[in-house]
């Protein structure tokens, strides 16, 4: 008992410790200027892009299907899908525009994260739902990646 209690902590101590180097080196950056890796870097920008590119293509042929069946559901599903997408474009432009601290981008990852769960309540899309929580998650990373570095800041002040 108390063993497998000790294997529960130690096991949960290890996820925490990874998820925090890897949190911490995502955040802080790994520089690949001459390395093999610095060909095929994408900025995650324009990776957002391309999903919300995706996500109106599919709303688009969402809402022609329901357009040309008359499904009443499709056609509003496929307006709700164009409308995220414009949304995730609309917040990559202010995102290229200003550079904001990240708790500030924390937080409208988690109000993104948020809608995009709602939306995939609403048209019982599970990978929207999905998608939706992983954001918010990020979010919350993020916050505590920062609360970290004011600890650590603290200690130097």
């Amino acid at each position: 008992m108390v063993i497998n209690m000790t294997s529960r902590i130690y096991r949960s101590l290890l996820t925490v410790g990874l998820t925090l180097l890897i949190s911490f080196t995502v955040v802080f950056g790994i520089p690949i200027n001459n390395s093999w890796a610095s060909a095929s870097f994408t900025p995650i920008a324009s990776i957002e892009r391309v999903k919300a590119g995706a996500k109106a293509l599919e709303g688009k042929t969402q809402e022609a299907i329901g357009n040309l069946t008359g499904n009443a559901k499709d056609q509003v599903i496929g307006k709700a899908k164009q409308a995220e997408a414009d949304v995730k474009n609309a917040t990559e432009d202010f995102r290229d525009r200003v550079n904001l601290p990240e708790r500030v981008k924390a937080g409208a990852k988690d109000l993104e994260g948020k809608t995009q769960e709602a939306i995939g309540n609403l048209t019982g899309d599970r990978k929207d739902q999905m998608v939706g929580k992983a954001k918010q998650v990020e979010s919350k990373t993020r916050n505590l990646i920062e609360d970290a570095k004011d600890k650590v800041q603290e200690l130097f002040e």
